[in-house]
């Protein structure tokens, strides 16, 4: 059985190799979108197992978590802190911060009709748990399951694309225009593997893009040409 380490240094991806390589599963805090998907993207260089881990499909914010090549499969616990009443995301993180919760310990922030979840590692912080007031609002954190935290969609899809550029793959991903997602990309709104995409930017096997607003994709396999040239493609989609 592997021993357990973690949460390391948010991005440092040789320490992270040297865990797995030394028998152990290690984990970061959570991490934004630009910083886990350039780390799982050191860390697939490094010929490391990977996995990752937010809570809810699509989410923002993820943990990047390593583990030994000979162990098949690992999962983190997390959970979620309900606060009822409550509705600025914003005002949640200031007031944890403020009460000494580590932003490394939350992952993304759920709204509902009459308050916000937040995404951690089980057990909750401390801290977050003992908090008593958000922007002068009192209330009460409680400790929910995350399948009470319903949000967002995941499947993996097989599509026909006439090329790998991250417009056609993202628009087949999400389910939108190629334009509209094009538009995305010119705004800076859509990144691979932690780097801002161009306008011809394109993504191969393995490769992690994160969509603003929409989610993000893997793209798992290309399968190879049709009779027509185009290419057949294997996606892991998660939308928010």
């Amino acid at each position: 059985m592997p021993s357990r380490a973690g949460p390391l240094a948010p991005a440092d991806a040789a320490v992270l190799a040297g865990a797995a390589r030394g028998g152990r599963v290690a984990h970061t805090g959570f991490l934004e979108p630009t910083e886990a998907d350039a780390l799982i993207a050191a860390l697939h260089a490094a010929n490391v197992s990977v996995t990752v881990a937010g809570g809810v499909p699509g989410a923002r914010r993820r943990l990047v978590v390593v583990y030994p090549e000979h162990v098949p499969e690992v999962t983190v616990p997390l959970t979620a802190v309900y606060l009822a009443g409550v509705d600025n995301v914003g005002e949640v993180r200031a007031a944890a911060r403020a009460g000494g919760v580590d932003a490394a310990a939350l992952g993304d922030a759920v709204r509902h009709q009459d308050g916000i979840s937040v995404i951690t590692l089980a057990p909750p912080p401390e801290a977050l748990l003992a908090l008593t007031r958000v922007a002068g609002r009192q209330v009460a954190p409680l400790i929910v399951p995350l399948e009470r935290v319903v949000s967002g969609s995941e499947r993996q899809i097989e599509v026909v694309v006439p090329s790998l550029r991250v417009d056609v793959l993202g628009g087949k991903a999400f389910k939108v225009s190629r334009s509209y997602f094009a538009k995305g990309v010119a705004a800076g709104r859509v990144s691979v593997n932690g780097k801002r995409a161009d306008k011809g930017a394109t993504a191969d096997e393995g490769d992690e893009v994160f969509a603003e607003g929409l989610g993000r994709f893997r793209v798992v396999r290309v399968e190879g040409r049709t009779r027509r040239g185009n290419l057949r493609v294997t996606l892991h989609a998660e939308r928010a």
